[in-house]
């Protein structure tokens, strides 16, 4: 019984030193992650990267497209300007583009489910920036591609993609369904944390007769 209640108190012991040293540890290392990551944003600067690709397209149905690629590199401390300046830039797209009857879709999938998550947004500008808005804050979103779609009130979601087995992330897509015919002009968007970094990417496939406008709205996220 002695050796037992020994052996049980030395492990207690051996544990408490664990951990004790572990927090002694951590309380030596915090100082120096902490100038680490300072470093690496100070390395990294406070200007925004950008680089867009323009390229000319055609839909099945011989609609002439341009397909917009933005890719952006924002600091931290950019952060904030840079939110404001993408959602207003991604309403007044819409609002140049707009036809009386749009109506706005959105589509993504998580690892975790077995279906995606396919969102009728609304036919509302406002509605749209709410939504664009909460998707590249949400946590869960990191990482992952949202497709959004702009169809006529008479079009139902499933006459465009099978809202039960759609994947976003799968081989050829977005692109695919980006360039449906029947899709009035088509987004998608993705987000990612990387060091001191919040790296965003849009896809815009629109109609080319408005590309000059787009153009000269997507220049004012930068």
């Amino acid at each position: 019984m002695t050796d037992r209640t020994d052996a049980r108190r030395l492990t207690a012991s051996r544990g408490c030193l664990a951990t004790g040293a572990g927090a002694a540890a951590l309380a030596v290392l915090a100082p120096f992650v902490l100038a680490f990551q300072s470093w690496r944003v100070w390395r990294r600067g406070s200007e925004i990267r950008t680089k867009t690709d323009v390229e000319p397209l055609t839909n099945s149905a011989g609609a002439d497209l341009r397909r917009f690629d933005l890719s952006l590199d924002v600091p931290r401390a950019a952060e904030p300007g840079f939110r404001r300046r993408q959602i207003d830039a991604v309403m007044r797209v819409a609002e140049t583009l707009r036809v009386s009857d749009d109506v706005y879709r959105l589509a993504y999938r998580l690892p975790w489910d077995e279906e995606p998550v396919v969102i009728p947004v609304g036919p509302q500008l406002q509605e749209l920036g709410d939504r664009f808005s909460l998707v590249q804050s949400q946590g869960t979103m990191a990482g992952r591609t949202a497709v959004w779609l702009t169809l006529g009130r008479d079009k139902a979601l499933s006459e465009v993609v099978d809202p039960d087995t759609y994947d976003p992330e799968a081989y050829g897509e977005p692109e695919r369904l980006l360039i449906h015919p029947d899709v009035r002009w088509s987004m998608a968007t993705e987000w990612a944390r990387v060091g001191p970094s919040l790296i965003f990417r849009l896809i815009l496939v629109v109609p080319a007769g408005r590309a000059d406008q787009v153009h000269d709205l997507l220049n004012t996220i930068r």
